[in-house]
């Protein structure tokens, strides 16, 4: 089972394709996925292994902070934070002219099943190397210049 990430803007982003990055349309049997977002435009992000299990995440019922050691020594770590900063690169541009950017990690299938909660993120406070999403939050991303 892969992890599938997506996310939730304001204005319409370009399908993108890349090495650690892709942004693609979301799939016909995946559209479920578009009821837990308020923003109106949603897409697939997937990281350098295809699907989204290259961004790091953890399972959880409630959210949890980053600690050290918290992800191991994964053997993909260096891929792995490449397609994290691509990803806050992304999402970088994106508030540079929207308030806020939606991200749902979310298993492959279980695209209907609703968020567990939300996250609310600051993105002058993530760091690449402390980066991950917490499965089945809806991450809300906004700018330290704009309100919510």
């Amino acid at each position: 089972m892969c992890l599938m990430l997506y996310v939730g803007t304001a204005a319409a982003l370009p399908p993108r394709t890349g090495v650690d990055l892709r942004l693609e349309p979301i799939e016909e049997g995946r559209q479920a996925v578009r009821q837990w977002f308020a923003q109106p435009h949603v897409n697939f992000v997937g990281a350098h292994t295809g699907c989204s299990c290259g961004f790091p995440h953890v399972v959880a019922e409630t959210p949890i902070e980053w600690f050290e050691g918290m992800l191991g020594a994964a053997a993909e770590r260096e891929n792995d934070l490449c397609s994290v900063r691509a990803l806050l690169e992304l999402v970088t541009r994106v508030l540079q002219v929207d308030a806020r950017v939606e991200l749902y990690p979310v298993w492959n299938g279980e695209e209907g099943l609703a968020p567990k909660g939300t996250i609310e993120l600051n993105l002058g406070s993530l760091v690449v190397e402390r980066f991950f999403l917490n499965e089945r939050f809806m991450h809300v991303v906004v700018s330290p210049r704009l309100p919510i």
